[in-house]
This record gives C-alpha cells, structure tokens and sequence, in this order.
C-alpha cells in the first residue's frame, strides 16, 4: 500500500464523527491507521466521538497533547500556557476563558484581549484562530508538529500519510503530508494548498476520501496528486530527468572503477534530503559512508535480522547493512530472510522507503539456486551491479530503468537486454565523461539517454575549494569583449568576480547576452542550479549593465559564500 495512515481534522469537518464510524471500521480492516486531529479539548470529544477506540491516536489542543485510546495514554508536547496569562485575560472582564492541558482558548472575536495579555506579560505565545474560538498556544504547537510526533510513536513517517481538513488551522497539517485533500466546504485558502478537493462537505467528505483510499490506494486520484521525484541527472538540454519517488526499482551497472558506486550514492544522498528511510545491503563490503548512515556488521562480525529490524524500527534511522563477514554462499539466504522481514515491515509503516543492494549478482546470482529465493516484488529498489547478465533474471525483470556507468555503458546495456531476451537498445553515444551515465526507460520503452550526473556531496565540497580558490587552467573564463581586443583570465569564481566589477558596460553587456557566462557555469563548473539562475538574468535583455551585473555577481556570491 502507498498511503498507511489517515489523519483527520475535526474541526469545522466531523461535527458529528458518529456518521462515519463505518467508514473507519472499514479503513482499519485495511490495514491503515486512522489518526483524529482537533484543537479541542480531549474532554470535549467523546459527545462529538462516542468510539475513540477506532482512532490509533488523538491530536489535540491543536497539536499539544497526544492521546492514544487502546492504552488510555496521553501526553502533553509543550509546557502549559502560564496560569497569570489566564488570570490577565479574566480581568479583562472576558467571559468565555477556558484551559486546556496546554492551550488556552476563548471566542474569536476577543483576540484582541488575547493580544493586549501577551504583550502585557512579555510572553511568547502565538494566537491561532480556529472558527469562532481564539486559541492562545506555546510557539511551535500547530496541528502539523503533533501530527509529526504522533507518526513517530507509531512508527510512521509523512511519506504513508493522507491529510483532510478545511479550516485555517489545518494549513500545517497538510503541509506535514504526503498527500494533501480539503473538504468541498474548506477555505479557499485551504483548497488552494491541497492536492484535490472532495466532492462531498464535511463528514461526507472523509466518508468519500476513505473509501476511495480503501478500494484503490487513491490510484484513481493519482494524476492530481503532486509526488517527490528522484533526480537520475540532465539532458543535453540541460533539463532534470526523474522518476517518482514511489514505485520504481533502478539498476545502477558498471564495472570497478566506473563511477557506478559513486552515482547510487547521490541517489542516495537526494533521497536522504527528501527525508526518505534508506536500508543500504552492503554484500561486497565497499559502499562509501557518510557521517549520518549508520553501520550494522563488519568483515569480523555478521549482522542478525532481528538487529536490522529493530535499527529500522526509528523512522530516521539510515543504516547500511554489511554482509562481509558472511561467506559468499551464506549471502542469499541471509537476504532471503532479511527480505522477507523488510517486507513485512514495509507492509506495516511504509519503511524503509527504498533499499539498496551493493552487489546484486551476489546476492541474487543468476542460475543459482538462490534465484530461487529472490522476491517476486521488490518495489524502491536501487541494485548495484557490475554485469547485469550475473544478476538473476527474475530480478532484471523486476528493473524499470537502467543507468550504465563508465565508457563500457553501452556494452553493459546490451548484456541487460541479452539478459532479458529483448532486442539491444540503440545506445548513439557512450558515456564518455567522469560525470555522464547512459539511462535505459525499460519499462517505457525509450531509447537511452546520455545524462550529466550532478556531483555529490564530497565532490561539490571538493570542487567548492577549487572554484573559490583554485586554478581552473584551460577552463578560466576569458573576458575578450565584442571586438575581441580584452584578453583578462579568471582563474577561479573569487578572481572573475573581481575582474567582472572592473570591465566596460560593453564587455560585460557582450558575454552577458551571449550567454557565455551561464555556459561557462554549466560546462566548466558543472553547476547546473546557479547555470540556471545565471540564464535567466541573461535572458532579460531590458536590465540596464549596471542591475544584470549586480543580480549576476549576487547570485555567484550568495551561491558559493563568497564575501560581497
């Protein structure tokens, strides 16, 4: 299942949550959990919620207390707003003030009493307004940070979330969300943030979202639901090439010494960015580390399943599983088992969310017997493997794109296809630079593509150094003006933003619209991001040398922290 929780805001949505208590029954026997999400009181639900027990926690008070019914449990986030802010607000003559756990509230149309009180006590409270109620709460409390620690006791992470709601205090609820959906009553505000909007109002609108999750995963509302990408690199046009970040299972090939390592780990790294959960299947021993992955096993010690599991079980856990103390013959039986428990717990909190597997061929050989035990599904999946024709076929079936690394990429794609008893891709160029890969949709069928492969981490560390500071040699950018009469070298990003402060209108105006500047920056730098920017400031043909100049050299200096 894509999404595996439901969070629901009560207010101004479920008046009356009894009209949906089916629903809910029906939402739980598919495996999912139902969350409740109010900035009520807990003793004000149970006339409004008479079965507490179908929800697996309440949010309230806005997201200050947590509540969890089948153990009677409940936790308060934040401190309580202090006792003097509700003794300043009574003195005010005002009626209707009531406490929480944490929160204070009162009628909306008295928030400016609410203001006067924190401004008088010196306090740091923020005012939320929630559809006739004004609720005092402690800085950092909204509906969204208490979503995000009630997920995290569940075992859950935002990715396997859906979100309803309609009032303004719902906006970071949904933000916190993979998928975002408003009621057909919501504020317009609130419909503009989310992905769709429900036919029906109110409780007949969650009725409609949840049986749409139940029959098909919220398939048939796909194509209006935007979805995190993962980038594989850019075109000769200079545009991104992705895939979802849900769903695709990505072969990297490549013998020693072809990069391959070193592209599965900046697909890595863009996944840890977007906050994914990686499981790395460390068969050879070699995958590189980065200071946030931690290590299970080494060439002296074996890890256990029940070890990987339970690392897994914290939702920001990254964890690279080392097989080299396990003989290469015990390898696939120990993945045939660890497969079957990630399986089970991806099927219970969506994590992790993508595995990778450094040595696939070892793990799964073809011809083996082990092929035997290879998963029929495996689903976010990045393999790592010298020669595809030593994979098992079973699993070259399961690859939905191919990237070939190093100069042989195109005889690497030609195994693959032999492999899976498929006419061999016309591959026009091989990939011939340090940073070039060649990308096989096999699934869509497309011819491959040469993509430029942005640097990791390391490596824009290292080139930063030598772009500030270093010398660029033949790649230094000459500034020759329009007859061709300059001759002044900029060796690094430091010496050409001095020497561009220096030149004439007419040089720099010169580059400018030529576009030489962000072509350098593209081919020479290989930023792609700062490239981008740079062309589009060359494309405004209407700012005076003075502002092109300035917007040009800002976005240099901001870009790499060089002194203004």
């Amino acid at each position: 299942m894509r999404y595996l929780a439901l969070a629901m805001s009560l207010d101004g949505t479920l008046s009356n949550a009894g009209r949906i208590d089916a629903a809910l029954e029906q939402l739980r026997r598919s495996g999912r959990r139902a969350l409740l999400v109010t900035a009520r009181r807990l003793g004000e639900l149970p006339p409004l919620c008479p079965r507490l027990e179908l929800f697996d926690c309440i949010i309230a008070e806005n997201g200050a207390v947590l509540h969890w019914p089948a153990r009677r449990e409940s936790l308060s986030l934040r401190a309580p707003v202090p006792e003097s802010f509700t003794m300043a607000l009574r003195r005010r003559a005002l009626s209707s003030v009531e406490r929480g756990q944490v929160v204070v509230y009162t009628q909306a149309l008295h928030a400016c009493a609410l203001v006067e009180a924190v401004r008088e006590l010196g306090l740091e409270l923020q005012v939320i307004f929630c559809g006739e109620s004004a609720l005092a709460v402690p800085p950092g409390v909204n509906k969204g940070a208490g979503l995000q620690a009630a997920l995290l006791s569940l075992g859950l992470s935002p990715h396997e979330v859906v979100s309803i709601g309609s009032e303004a205090n719902d906006h970071s609820l949904l933000d916190v969300s993979e998928c975002a959906v408003a009621v057909a009553d919501a504020l317009p505000a609130l419909k503009e943030r989310a992905a769709f909007v429900t036919s029906g109002a109110a409780e007949a609108g969650v009725v409609e979202l949840i049986e749409e999750l139940v029959r098909d995963d919220l398939q048939a509302a796909r194509a209006r639901i935007p979805h995190d990408s993962l980038l594989l690199g850019f075109d000769g046009a200079g545009d991104a090439v992705c895939i979802p970040a849900y769903g695709d299972n990505v072969l990297v090939m490549g013998p020693r010494g072809s990069g391959k390592s070193s592209y599965a780990f900046g697909l890595l790294e863009r996944l840890i960015q977007k906050k994914y959960q990686p499981c790395v299947i460390d068969a050879q021993g070699d995958f590189p580390l980065r200071e946030d992955l931690a290590r299970l096993g080494s060439r002296l010690r074996a890890p256990r399943v029940s070890e990987v599991i339970s690392a897994l079980t914290d939702p920001s856990a990254k964890l690279v599983v080392n097989l080299a103390g396990l003989p290469a013959y015990e390898q696939p039986g120990f993945c045939a088992e660890l497969f079957t428990a990630l399986r089970v717990m991806r099927e219970r909190t969506g994590r992790p969310h993508w595995i990778v597997v450094n040595g696939a061929q070892q793990v799964w050989p073809s011809g083996g017997p082990a092929a035997m035990g290879a998963p029929c599904q495996l689903g976010e999946t990045i393999l790592l493997a010298e020669h595809p024709g030593e994979v098992a076929r079973s699993i070259l079936r399961q690859v939905d794109v191919a990237v070939a690394a190093g100069p042989a990429a195109s005889r690497a794609l030609g195994e693959l296809a032999q492999a899976l008893a498929e006419a061999s891709p016309y591959v026009p160029l091989s990939a011939s630079q340090a940073d070039e890969v060649i990308a096989w949709f096999v699934t869509e069928g497309h011819w491959p593509m040469r993509l430029s492969v942005p640097p990791g981490r390391a490596e824009r560390l290292r080139r930063l150094q030598g772009h500030v500071e270093g010398d660029l040699g033949s790649g230094s950018f000459v500034f020759r003006g329009p007859e061709g009469r300059l001759d002044v070298r900029a060796n690094n990003l430091s010496t050409f933003c001095q020497v561009a402060e220096g030149v004439d209108e007419r040089a720099w105006l010169f580059h400018l619209w030529h576009g030489d500047f962000s072509r350098w920056i593209r081919h020479v730098l290989r930023d792609d991001e700062l490239a981008r920017q740079v062309s589009a400031i060359e494309q405004r043909y209407e700012l005076p040398a003075a502002d092109s100049r300035r917007q040009v050299l800002g976005a240099i200096t901001h870009r790499y922290a060089l002194p203004a």
